[in-house]
């Protein structure tokens, strides 16, 4: 058995949406070179292997991805495929799959028309980052089947309650596109023992990134335990963190209780919301940062704890720090190693991922089968500023899942404030004149240009894509108020 054997219908999915993002055909081979799926003329040849010599037989010998624009050129690497006289592949984008370092199998895409040959040309380079993700999508899949599987094999009689499942960073949706730096910044510091400070609004994945970090790290069989500091009261909080002896309050138990920090040990402790701790609770938190020691609420002893500490919080903690909400000590104790999580406004090239991450997700359960989003649709909700970031898309996805009638979703089935806010954005276009829509269109396309991560604010390759000179781009966007 292969390791696509497992997820065959899922792959399939992703072939026939890739075919239909990209318009032309896609076809996907497992490690031993059999096709597991395909569109257009590879659906008929599903579950036969590659030609040997083939130009996806190399991928999978390497590991690396390639294009060919000419198959019968004396340096192509299809030379050696007995079948290249027969061929009638125009162009060819391969990109491999890979499952913790293994090469498992291969994603192609092919054009067998002069005008799909020209279009691949044009925007190969685009492509990459695309099945880069379709790529790491499925990796996501296989490392989801390997845990489900673990867990049921591996549980033991006193498994402690706070070991989680676990999440690789390979799994975080964009991780090869708006989130790429931060998960580079997060794999180097994932074996390392200092404090993590995540930084980002509400709704950004902070604790899906924190237990990324010690999935991928050697405390990783050890306990991940959370705890919302925002949502505990105050006076349960201390407790709560820290435990207490019996007899330490009215109401507590005999025999005492252990602090999240004490469940913790030898494992990772993640403060979610820490902006929201008490200044008076502040001192105490510190010293068992700097100590590695935990006192419990009524208790005389002092025990030694070996905790990784990941915080997260989307307050503004400096600004807290001049007004003395937060302690600057404790600041600097938690803010070793900062990681900022962007809003999806600034990542939109994220947003038709996740809306088809959730889409896929909540069709198998909501047993709805395949569904697509109308095209104009993924175009306004990417467009969309999101404040609650992929919380708030995820929603939005399960809530037009239940209220699809077809296989098609399409505006009908937003969520009501999302129409109503769509109503409102038509009738303020009905207002406007010509020339104020054309320079809110022209403005709209300089801000993704310089807002994409594709560019990185490169202003050169901007104009170059936009086919108009470096001075232009400079002159418009000064006069649309961007940032020169």
């Amino acid at each position: 058995m292969t390791e696509f054997s497992r997820i065959e219908e899922f792959i399939q999915s992703y072939a026939d949406n890739i075919s239909k993002v990209l318009g032309l055909d896609v076809t996907i081979l497992d490690e031993q070179g059999i096709r597991v799926s395909g569109t257009g003329y590879y659906s008929d040849l599903i579950g036969l292997p590659a030609p040997e010599g083939s130009f996806f037989r190399m991928i999978l010998q390497t590991g690396q991805p390639g294009m060919i624009f000419d198959m019968k050129k004396n340096d192509s690497q299809c030379m050696n495929c007995k079948f290249l006289q027969q061929c009638r592949e125009l162009a060819t984008i391969g990109f491999p799959v890979h499952k913790r370092e293994k090469t498992v199998g291969v994603i192609g895409i092919i054009g067998f028309s002069p005008e799909q040959k020209e279009k691949m040309l044009h925007h190969s380079e685009k492509w990459m980052p695309f099945l880069q993700h379709t790529s790491s999508l499925i990796e996501h899949k296989l490392l989801e089947l390997d845990a489900e599987r673990e867990k049921g094999c591996n549980i033991q009689e006193e498994m402690p309650q706070a070991v989680v499942k676990p999440v690789y960073f390979a799994q975080l949706i964009g991780a090869d596109t708006g989130l790429r730096d931060v998960i580079a910044k997060a794999k180097k510091v994932a074996g390392s023992i200092s404090t993590v400070l995540l930084r980002g609004e509400s709704g950004t994945g902070k604790e899906l990134l924190a237990k990324a970090i010690h999935s991928e790290g050697p405390r990783n069989r050890q306990p991940f335990v959370a705890i919302n500091c925002a949502a505990i009261p105050e006076t349960l909080l201390e407790s709560e963190l820290f435990g207490y002896e019996g007899g330490a309050f009215t109401g507590s138990r005999r025999e005492g209780k252990p602090g999240k920090f004490e469940l913790a040990h030898k494992g990772t402790i993640f403060l979610d919301e820490v902006g929201d701790i008490p200044l008076s609770l502040q001192p105490k938190l510190l010293r068992v940062l700097q100590e590695k020691t935990v006192e419990r609420v009524g208790g005389v002893k002092t025990l030694e704890i070996d905790v990784r500490v990941i915080a997260a919080t989307h307050k503004d903690l400096e600004n807290m720090v001049k007004e003395g909400t937060f302690r600057e000590d404790l600041y600097y104790r938690l803010n070793v190693i900062p990681l900022r999580l962007k809003p999806l406004r600034e990542r939109r090239e994220d947003i038709p991922l996740y809306l088809q991450h959730f889409l896929h997700r909540y069709g198998t359960l909501l047993q709805k089968g395949r569904l697509e989003l109308d095209a104009s649709l993924v175009h306004r909700l990417a467009a969309y500023d999101w404040p609650g970031n992929i919380r708030q898309l995820e929603n939005a996805v399960e809530y037009m899942v239940n209220m699809a009638d077809g296989s098609l979703i399409d505006h009908e089935s937003l969520p009501e404030h999302l129409l109503a806010e769509e109503e409102t954005g038509r009738t303020d276009e009905a207002g406007a004149g010509l020339e104020q829509l054309l320079a809110d269109y022209e403005r709209s396309v300089l801000k993704k240009y310089l807002a994409s991560s594709a560019y990185r604010q490169d202003k050169a390759a901007i104009a170059s894509e936009l086919q108009i000179s470096l001075s232009t781009l400079y002159r418009k966007m000064e006069k649309h108020g961007l940032e020169v």
